[in-house]
């Protein structure tokens, strides 16, 4: 007799839809070749929304999805690796006993390659990337991509003394936006100026795929050129002058993306200043400010309250460091920018650091944490 066979019970959509909405990017990419229905749904609009917020609802999916995306200082390579896997596999504050010497060695790397550009700067499932004025928007577990327009023209000014750009996702817009800033030199305009230097904006939205530019222009002066803002509670931000001719003065300075206007944000009250080696991070979701090689170290705990800003130390060798936006617990990724860049993972209760070596990435040249995630810059999924 022969065996019978025994059909599968079929399961409502909305069974599968929930089933797949746990799973990981790279199986889903592969399960869309299952059948056409499968395929509409995995880049249906509700589902990339849905698959995406998995990660931000659920703590375990968070931790499976995140990963922390390094580039090769020499190659410009980049290089993916889980470090909350990393973390859960070892004692990391025990390893090497007490000599802070002792280097952690992360040894499951995936090559990536090359995203775009040299810059690379993460926002909500998308990471904004390019070189030279050239712009990409970039998803990259999917390899989706989108070239950013060329920057509209801001001023009419001869001479351009910096240009900073700043991306992140406006949550009130559900849109992306990318901010191109240019600071002009008044002094070289046809039409007198009582001010010396100006600052103009354009800002490009991903739901358009239009630049809108700022008619108005702000009275202060960069501090560096090509500078990528940073981004936290809906604002970009840099450190920049205030320049009323002879007066100047350093100013914290916020694009906010929703209202697509400027704001100042108050500095440190007793946050000394000579006019140099100061630059802006942002450590444990707070604005922090930096004086030297670490000398002063300022973060301030309220957002936009100056009585907030609190002086705290960190133990890390005196130099230059950018927070990686990886934290777990009480560690943190920073990379130290030194002769040799490296970087450490800061336990920040016991104030200790280990050094953290990549296999086959002798120096890392940047280093920034990303979601695994469906959404398209094409097909702008997340936002729908």
């Amino acid at each position: 007799m022969a065996d019978e066979v025994t059909e599968l019970p079929h399961l409502p959509m909305e069974i599968i839809r929930e089933i797949l909405a746990w799973l990981p990017v790279k199986p889903l990419c592969r399960f869309r070749f299952v059948s056409k229905s499968w395929n509409s749904l995995i880049f249906d609009p509700k589902f990339v929304k849905m698959h995406f917020n998995k990660a931000l609802e659920h703590e375990d999916v968070l931790y499976q999805r995140r990963r922390v995306l390094v580039s090769d200082f020499y190659s410009g390579e980049f290089y993916s690796f889980s470090l909350d896997e990393f973390l859960n596999s070892d004692d990391i504050d025990n390893v090497g006993g007490d000599d802070e010497n002792h280097e952690l060695l992360v040894t499951d790397v995936s090559r990536v390659g090359n995203v775009g550009g040299s810059s690379v700067f993460y926002s909500n499932a998308l990471m904004f990337c390019g070189s030279n004025e050239r712009f990409l928007l970039v998803n990259p577990v999917t390899r989706e991509s989108k070239v950013v327009p060329v920057f509209p023209k801001l001023g009419q000014w001869d001479i351009i003394n910096a240009k900073l750009y700043g991306f992140g996702f406006d949550p009130s817009n559900q849109d992306y936006k990318m901010v191109f800033m240019i600071c002009g030199d008044c002094s070289t305009m046809k039409r007198p100026s009582p001010i010396l230097m100006e600052l103009k904006f354009g800002v490009y939205s991903l739901k358009t795929g239009y630049w809108r530019v700022i008619e108005k222009g702000y009275p202060y002066q960069c501090l560096s050129h090509g500078g990528m803002g940073k981004l936290l509670n809906g604002g970009i931000h840099w450190l920049v002058y205030r320049d009323y001719g002879d007066l100047s003065s350093m100013v914290l300075l916020s694009f906010v993306l929703a209202e697509e206007e400027v704001r100042e944000i108050p500095l440190p009250p007793r946050f000394h200043n000579e006019g140099g080696g100061v630059y802006l991070s942002v450590f444990r979701d707070c604005l922090c400010m930096i004086l030297g090689y670490g000398e002063e170290v300022w973060i301030m705990k309220e957002y936009g309250v100056r009585e907030s800003w609190t002086k705290i130390r960190i133990s890390i060798p005196p130099c230059e460091w950018v927070h990686s936006g990886f934290r777990k617990k009480y560690y943190d990724l920073l990379l130290l920018e030194d002769d040799e860049n490296k970087l450490v993972l800061l336990n920040f209760d016991k104030n200790i650091f280990r050094n953290l070596s990549i296999r086959g990435v002798p120096e890392v040249g940047y280093a920034v944490v990303y979601l695994e995630s469906l959404v398209s810059p094409n097909n702008f999924g997340i936002t729908d």
